[in-house]
């Protein structure tokens, strides 16, 4: 048995060799910890707290002493925030005792053991209880803090005043503001939120057909009647001036005779008759090129589809 303890001793004295030793405060540790001490005293009395607190968190970081967590940890106390205070008066016992410990830092010691457990019975605690039903545990946080699902349901000691719990499930997410008194315990209940509405499933004999398109019409039915409507518009007009001129020369001339003087309508209305001819001749080509334009454009087979989607009352479907 000796001798396996003696073994024993020999692994274990490695590892406690390799555990860092505690951090010693160098002398610019100590001057500047002892003016942020006073500072933040100074301003606690004046009764500028924040700054107070500011001083003193600088001032225990740099030598962790029992009287600068006493004054840390009433400060904190005094701003509201409890556990942070009884967390730095409970670190006190786990300090080690210095050589040469002067009678304040030692009479701090039983201060802070007692202020901390002065400060236990002013905790709040919140109890969150979900309510419906979840695809899975619920993820609960307590003012951005993710709480472990085994201690999600059990009463959280947390420091008095306001508080938000968030529940996430099921995809979605809920959320409660609570304020706490000193010393309550209150439970809150968060509804989950309802599971989101699974996706329509596809059709079985395949997807829906693509929506119909829009026809574009050619240009050529544009172009083509644009040039019917000119050219009709202007073989008629100028067969109309032509027959105006036959008219008159109809009674000029006799027996297909017709006076010198005449020869200038004759030479219109030649003029006239063939460009209302041509004219209309244009007018039917564009005629033409504007039904060609409709043919082009009506040739394109438009898309249609079947669908057919089980129902409870039967088999529907739409084209």
């Amino acid at each position: 048995m000796s001798v396996l303890l003696v073994a024993a001793g020999l692994l274990l004295a490695p590892v406690a060799r390799a555990q860092p030793e505690p951090r010693e405060p160098t002398p610019a540790d100590s001057e500047t910890a002892l003016e942020l001490f006073k500072e933040g005293k100074a301003l606690r009395d004046k009764g500028d707290n924040a700054a107070a607190l500011e001083k003193l968190r600088a001032a225990h970081a740099l030598v962790e002493t029992p009287l600068t967590a006493l004054e840390l940890g009433r400060t904190y106390a005094t701003t509201g925030k409890l556990l942070e205070a009884r967390d730095v008066l409970l670190g006190v016992a786990r300090m080690p005792l210095r050589k040469n410990e002067s009678t304040k830092a030692t009479e701090a010691r039983t201060e802070a053991a007692e202020l901390a457990a002065q400060l236990r019975p002013r905790l709040a605690s919140l109890t969150v209880r979900p309510k419906g039903a979840s695809d899975g545990p619920p993820k609960v946080s307590v003012d951005g803090v993710v709480i472990p699902p085994d201690a999600a349901t059990v009463p959280r000691l947390l420091n008095p005043g306001p508080h938000v719990v968030v529940v996430e499930a099921n995809g979605q997410r809920a959320q409660s503001e609570v304020t706490l008194a000193e010393g309550q315990s209150q439970e809150v209940e968060i509804e989950l939120p309802a599971p989101s509405a699974a996706p329509v499933a596809a059709s079985p004999l395949g997807p829906a057909p693509p929506p119909r398109t829009e026809k574009k019409i050619s240009p050529l039915v544009y172009a083509g009647f644009g040039t019917a409507i000119v050219g009709i518009g202007v073989g008629t007009a100028t067969g109309i001036m032509t027959l105006s001129t036959a008219s008159t020369l109809k009674d000029t001339c006799r027996s297909g005779q017709c006076p010198p003087a005449s020869q200038s309508d004759l030479d219109s209305a030649s003029t006239t008759g063939t460009v209302s001819t041509v004219a209309f001749v244009i007018g039917l080509a564009g005629v033409a090129m504007g039904v060609a334009g409709l043919v082009m454009t009506n040739a394109e087979p438009a898309r249609t589809g079947l669908r057919i989607v089980p129902g409870p009352g039967g088999v529907s479907g739409t084209f």
